[in-house]
């Protein structure tokens, strides 16, 4: 019997812990989109997806990711055109280094691509943003539907399907994705 309660208590525990950092993830992507048009939220959401890596290392990547993407944000709020430049090259390599902890990972990817995505022309990341995004296309399977955020998912193909040129093969893949998703 007490083998049978300390396992209940264990799985109770654990239960919470998996609720508590889902919702703290949640909040992080949460802030991270309204930091996209407020930028009092920037810092606040950095902070906590540092948090959140450090609490769940194998979630590094994809924070660090996120984190970049911020960095970058906060040139899109500084008046200074040097300022501006500057922070998108500071928080390039706190992508990519996030993308190296974990290169196959869908959000990441997403967030790397639709970051660089909306740089101006002159800094040359239309490339990349677009590397970044078909990589989803290819390396997407039946298993990353269970594996991620059914609502990421479909902002990523939604969003690769209306911005980057793709072929015929691609825009099936991802139409049927979709209805899967939907």
């Amino acid at each position: 019997m007490k083998a049978f309660i300390i396992v209940v208590l264990f799985l109770i525990l654990n239960s919470n812990s998996l609720i508590s950092k889902a919702s703290k993830l949640y909040q992080a992507r949460e802030q991270y989109y309204q930091s996209i048009k407020d930028e009092d939220k920037l810092e606040p959401t950095i902070e906590l997806f540092e948090e959140i890596y450090k609490e769940n290392p194998q979630l590094e990547g994809m924070c660090r990711t996120y984190v970049g993407s911020l960095v970058m944000l906060k040139g899109k709020h500084a008046f200074w055109p040097h300022k501006k430049v500057s922070f998108v090259n500071e928080g390039i390599p706190i992508m990519d280094k996030g993308l190296n902890l974990d290169p196959d990972n869908i959000e990441s990817l997403f967030i790397y691509g639709s970051s660089c995505y909306y740089l101006p022309f002159f800094l040359g990341k239309g490339n990349l943003a677009e590397e970044k995004l078909k990589k989803i296309v290819a390396i997407l399977n039946q298993d990353d539907l269970k594996k991620y955020d059914k609502k990421i998912l479909v902002n990523a193909l939604e969003f690769i399907l209306k911005n980057i040129d793709l072929n015929s093969e691609e825009k099936i893949k991802i139409n049927d994705y979709l209805t899967i998703l939907k």
